[in-house]
Parts: C-alpha cells; sequence; structure tokens
C-alpha cells in the first residue's frame, strides 16, 4: 500500500498518489501541495540522485550593507533593540536612512559617514552614540592594567551563609 519508506524508491510524490489509490487515504485528504504539484509539476522529478546543477552562486550585497557593517562593527554593542516592537524600526535602520538621505544631498563621501552620525544624535535624545575612542577605553581595559594582588585572602564565614 504504502510501498516503502525509503526515499530511493520514488518521491514524495509518487508515495501520496500509491496511498490513494490503494484506499489508505481519501481524495479528499490529500494535500494542498499535491494538488499544487499535480498543476504546476516540477521541470525535473525531484529525486535523490539527481546531480546537482554547476552554477556559480553570486554574493547578494547592497550598497546600505557596507555602511550597516561599519556602523554595528563600531556601535553594535551599545545598541539595544527589542524584537516584540514591530512598530518602530532599529537603529541601525534609522542610521540607514539619514546616510542615504545625506547621500542625495551632494555631501562629499567623506563626510557622510560622521554627518550621519551626527543627525542621528540630535534625532535620538534618548539614545546617543559615542565616539570609538569613548567606547575603546572601558573599565575592564582599566582592570587589565592593574596589579592583582593574589596573597590577599577573603574572610568567609560558612554558616553566615546558610542564615
Amino acid at each position: 500500500m504504502a510501498q516503502s519508506r525509503l526515499e530511493r524508491i520514488g518521491t514524495i510524490y509518487t508515495r501520496m498518489q500509491s496511498l490513494m489509490k490503494g484506499g489508505a487515504l481519501k481524495p479528499e485528504e490529500k494535500p494542498l501541495w499535491y494538488v499544487v504539484y499535480e498543476s504546476f509539476p516540477p521541470k525535473y522529478e525531484p529525486r535523490y540522485n539527481r546531480a546537482a546543477p554547476n552554477i556559480e552562486i553570486r554574493d547578494i550585497f547592497y550598497k546600505e550593507d557596507i555602511i550597516r557593517a561599519k556602523f554595528q562593527k563600531q556601535y553594535g554593542n551599545n545598541l539595544r533593540f527589542t524584537l516584540a516592537n514591530n512598530d518602530t524600526e532599529s537603529h541601525t535602520q534609522k542610521f540607514i536612512s539619514i546616510y542615504q538621505n545625506l547621500e542625495k544631498s551632494g555631501i562629499p563621501d567623506d563626510q557622510i559617514y560622521e554627518k550621519a552620525i551626527e543627525n542621528f544624535n540630535a534625532e535620538n535624545t534618548s539614545f546617543q552614540i559615542k565616539k570609538q575612542e569613548q567606547s575603546e577605553k572601558q573599565p575592564a581595559n582599566e582592570l587589565k592594567n592593574q596589579p592583582v594582588d593574589k596573597t590577599q585572602r577573603v574572610k568567609i564565614n560558612v554558616s553566615q551563609i546558610f542564615e
């Protein structure tokens, strides 16, 4: 009735066809994809042993991807965005739209990025982008340079932990 469950013995279409012919599946229970497959059959039958076409896969990059990558690399750690709120766009998307508007206005290419950051800071008073030099000087870097005193012992009373 169901023939074999191995993918080597026919396609999912032929197995569904056999189930309907054998009566295991009623015609009104056939899945939607089955009707679509019959209406628009593929050019080549999808079999396991068909060789994959030797086609070069091109990278798809948009012009804004370079800007987005630069912005994320410099300020990505400072950005916060909740996926629960679909009404607002992300900080990165806001920055990209500001950048594109400045590009249209005719500002030289070497100044657009800095102007976009200034405009972004002006528009978003609740969120400010800090310069790269400031973000690199984190307290963690300062702690690395301080000597560690390994002879200092911490006094812990175990009975006080469980009180």
